[in-house]
């Protein structure tokens, strides 16, 4: 593999460092594209290595806003949605369930528009988990819906609990693709040599969040929850296009 190509996927992966660790996620959204362009290889086994150890750093550095007894209810609704998107991936495809979950997400931007506001609690928080792992498993964005419900958070404590739902996810995430064989030491040698750049991406955003007012932080969460519910449904509609 040629230098420039790693320096451009290593680019692509900080700017998404960048958006994440000010937004709360987005990583994949703005990265992914990018870096299939260069290196196909790489998606989607270097973008989990990354997002994990971005999640990690992000949960370091907001430690003290990390509340898992909420994100406890969501890491279980995250398991049994995966378990329900990979039965359900046996009877309707992928680019179906996708459709369905981007049009949901879009959906409830629309409603997050109109100022009603959904509280974080424990049921909210599981039924999120549980629509993240849905959404994830059939279109690898699976941040929306725990964004949708912590976007009214303090903007720290936001960061800090999308940072540990994205670690619990993203070891899940690494460990579901080596078992398949779509994660492997290749992967993790190239994650390793790009991984400088989204580091200190992500520490470069550390250094400016306090620049950033509660409702702009908002109102960037709505802008990518709906980029993400547009990615979804094209990805559902791509085939009937083809």
């Amino acid at each position: 593999m040629d230098t420039s190509t790693l320096i451009y996927c290593a680019l692509a992966l900080a700017a998404g460092c960048v958006v994440q660790s000010t937004v709360g996620f987005g990583m994949a959204i703005v990265a992914a594209p990018i870096v299939y362009y260069f290196e196909p290889r790489f998606v989607p086994g270097v973008i989990c290595l990354v997002g994990f150890v971005l999640a990690l750093i992000n949960m370091w550095q907001y430690r003290a806003m990390l509340s898992f007894k909420g994100l406890g209810a969501a890491f279980l609704g995250r398991i049994p949605g995966t378990l329900v998107a990979s039965v359900l991936l046996l009877y309707i495809t992928s680019q179906s369930l996708a459709l369905v979950l981007g049009i949901g997400v879009l959906t409830a931007v629309g409603i997050s528009l109109l100022k009603v506001r959904i509280k974080p609690t424990p049921k909210a928080l599981f039924w999120a988990g549980f629509a993240s792992g849905l959404m994830g498993t059939s279109t690898s964005i699976g941040g929306p819906p725990m964004a949708l419900v912590l976007q009214h958070a303090e903007a720290a404590k936001l960061r800090a609990n999308l940072a540990g739902y994205f670690a619990f996810s993203g070891l899940l995430s690494l460990a579901a693709l080596t078992a398949t064989g779509h994660f492997s030491w290749w992967h993790f040698q190239y994650g390793m040599m790009i991984m400088p750049a989204p580091i200190l991406a992500s520490l470069f955003a550390y250094r400016i969040q306090h620049l950033i007012k509660a409702e702009w932080l908002r109102y960037a969460l709505l802008v990518l929850c709906s980029v993400s519910g547009v990615i979804a449904m094209w990805q559902g509609l791509a085939p009937h296009w083809a």
